[in-house]
């Protein structure tokens, strides 16, 4: 698998080459991340649901024209990931709102090596988007949330990615749909995203409970051709 990975860009390399007629795309992006999380494992029946928690996403990017309405766009992003789970305390078939929870943060810079097809006019144009998708953990906190009618948010935890159950590097697919519209000497980009990550974050053999990242990005940008 990682094998294959590290191919793909050589491929669009090639076509890039044999390209004479090309110009290059240098752009800059930003937008919000949904961060979701996947628990499998023997302790996952007994964990609650992990929820939604949005973050912050932005990078920027290259996009390298190859043949046919395609191109290679290699990204470098910043991406806000985790997840944030809450237990509620119950009687009978009745919730009370009274319960804890935990919310996580995880920032991931990420280099998405994607393929892109384009079709449209000189004045608008869509697109689909695709490739795989390399990240790495550079730091992540938890934080306790305690909710007694009103939600009360304690100090953060730092998690440390150097102990064993965390892994910090990541190989996801990616894909997605955007569109461009002319604008000036430039062009606006929007698009929406998912991401599945294949390794597991967390992976605990002792409780029988692994976590893996998964989520959409809805971002906009501007690029200018050269």
């Amino acid at each position: 698998m990682r094998r294959f990975f590290l191919f793909l860009p050589l491929v669009a390399l090639v076509f890039f080459t044999k390209t004479t007629h090309g110009q290059i795309t240098v752009g800059v992006k930003a937008g919000i991340h949904f961060a979701d999380a996947r628990v499998e494992g023997f302790a996952n029946d007994f964990l609650p649901e992990p929820e939604v928690y949005s973050g912050f996403a932005g990078g920027v990017f290259v996009e390298l024209p190859m043949l046919n309405g395609f191109s290679f766009r290699p990204e470098l992003n910043y991406v806000q990931k985790g997840f944030q789970a809450m237990e509620n305390l119950s009687f009978s078939d009745i919730e009370i709102p009274v319960g804890a929870g935990l919310k996580t943060r995880i920032n991931n810079l990420e280099v998405p090596l994607l393929f892109k097809y384009t079709y449209g006019n000189e004045v608008a144009k869509w697109y689909i988007i695709a490739g795989p998708n390399v990240s790495y953990a550079t730091d992540a906190w938890a934080r306790p949330v305690v909710r007694a009618v009103i939600e009360f948010t304690l100090p953060r935890q730092d998690i440390n990615l150097s102990n064993d159950i965390y892994r910090r590097w990541d190989i996801s697919a990616t894909g997605g749909l955007g569109g461009e519209i002319k604008a000036g000497e430039g062009k606006i980009i929007a698009d929406v995203r998912y991401t599945h990550g294949f390794a597991n974050f967390f992976d605990n053999p002792i409780i029988d409970v692994q976590l893996r990242n998964q989520g959409i990005t809805l971002s906009a940008g501007y690029a200018y051709t050269f």
